[in-house]
């Protein structure tokens, strides 16, 4: 909120707002801290006068602390520490001496322009926050659960938390992360989802530059939509360096730059570390990748050959593993165990059917991929590129059909394209020149 009206409210008086900061500058919370009392008081002033928009931390540093012009906010958090103590502050002020004060004054977290409340208004400023931390709370719980459906209930959850309070950081990435996985899951289309990752993770940054959660999802986003390696790992680190202990900061530095760059020993390595800390969604899926583009088949087999609960992403991975190996029957064998019959375990079998020799059982995934389209469900091309690779091993005239949707996962920023360059199952394509510039496209020389 920038503009004066939203900050300070049409029913309350600058002098009633001025009487307040006097009441609270007077206060014996107040009477010894020097600094605080020209914290608030400056930033009280320039939003009564209609400077909220100036608040930035460089200004408040140079014209608060006194700092020189070159301070640089970067380097130097004084302003950002006193902005918490002030809502510390602030708190025990309202909680012993001024609980009786009929105005209240508001200092948000991630901000440094003050609002400004009447006694009853805050009341139900209270409900709206908790409102939005309850809806927070289950839309986080919800999204450990990535199912289709249940990601969707994950999304109205936060979608009204950030109604109830537009400046909850968490609420935010939290919708963020939820878009997030739907892409990467390929339960909606990628490209119209990648865009409001980013707006919301943005938003998240903007209320809160310490949230991890927020450099995760800016992450992604520049792996998977804009094949940037690098930025991406930049915000993977500073995810990690906001929480040291953010096993998710690593299982992206892994999945979304280290293995779409190449660098899979560098993946592992980041892995590795996961495991000591807590366990972070796709870890699963980044530890099998990692094994499968290194080409260590048996390892990444044994790893998941006897889990507790046989799933979706363990039959697929148990699949590719034996296919790596050659064992092409047995691999279909386990597919079709699978206790759900998802997007990738169609592609997966209508890829080794055609391996196999079986062009009826591909051509019939082909269908049925098809036919999941007529209904309007999202299935990448991706996907069917892979059983027309399959087919191409008997029948070389399904390697342009191949290669033409895999231009078109591109177009739409289909996950995978980000590790087309290095997926095997493509092997019968890589000599051909289209697919050698388009696998060139999407990958670069970002670690030594």
């Amino acid at each position: 909120m920038s503009d004066e009206k939203s900050v300070i409210g049409a029913e309350l008086s600058e002098e009633a707002i001025q009487t307040e900061l006097d009441r609270i500058l007077a206060s014996a919370k107040f009477a010894r801290s020097k600094r605080l009392r020209s914290l608030l008081s400056f930033t009280v002033t320039q939003t009564l006068q209609g400077n909220a928009g100036t608040l930035k931390e460089y200004v408040i540093g140079t014209e608060v602390l006194e700092k020189p012009d070159t301070y640089d906010p970067r380097n130097d958090s004084l302003v950002r520490v006193l902005a918490n103590r002030l809502r510390g502050k602030l708190k025990e002020y309202y909680s012993n001496g001024g609980s009786n004060d009929p105005l209240v004054i508001d200092f948000p977290k991630g901000r440094y322009v003050p609002q400004f409340y009447r006694r009853d208004q805050l009341e139900s400023e209270i409900q709206k926050k908790l409102r939005a931390r309850n809806a927070c709370s289950f839309g986080k719980l919800l999204a450990t659960r990535p199912s289709e459906p249940v990601l969707e209930d994950a999304a109205a959850r936060f979608q009204e938390a950030i109604e109830s309070d537009p400046g909850f950081a968490a609420a935010h990435a939290g919708l963020a992360t939820v878009h997030a996985f739907q892409a990467l899951l390929g339960f909606q289309r990628p490209r119209t989802l990648w865009p409001l990752v980013r707006a919301r993770a943005e938003a998240a940054r903007t209320l809160d530059d310490m949230s991890s959660e927020a450099h995760i999802c800016l992450g992604i986003v520049s792996a998977f939509l804009d094949h940037d390696w690098k930025d991406a790992e930049g915000h993977f680190r500073k995810a990690i360096e906001r929480d040291p202990y953010c096993s998710a900061g690593h299982v992206w530095l892994a999945l979304g730059s280290f293995i779409p760059s190449g660098a899979v020993a560098a993946a592992e390595q980041e892995i590795a570390q996961c495991r000591d800390l807590v366990p972070a969604p796709f870890l699963d899926e980044a530890d099998s990748l990692s094994l499968y583009f290194s080409g260590r088949y048996e390892e990444m087999l044994n790893r998941t050959a006897q889990p507790t609960q046989l799933t979706d992403f363990h039959a697929w991975a148990q699949g590719c593993a034996l296919a790596g190996l050659g064992r092409i029957e047995q691999a279909i064998e386990t597919l079709e165990k699978s206790p759900e019959r998802s997007r990738r375990i169609v592609a997966a079998l209508g890829y080794l059917h055609g391996l196999a020799g079986h062009p009826d059982r591909a051509q019939e995934a082909l269908s049925e991929c098809a036919a999941r389209r007529g209904r309007k469900e999202w299935v990448g091309s991706y996907e069917m590129a892979l059983i027309h690779a399959g087919l191409s091993q008997s029948s070389p005239s399904h390697r342009s059909e191949a290669l033409a949707l895999l231009l078109e996962a591109s177009r739409e920023r289909e996950p995978w394209v980000a590790y087309l360059s290095l997926d095997p199952r493509f092997e019968a394509l890589r000599s051909i020149p289209d697919f050698i510039a388009l696998s060139n496209g999407h990958r670069a020389t970002v670690h030594a």
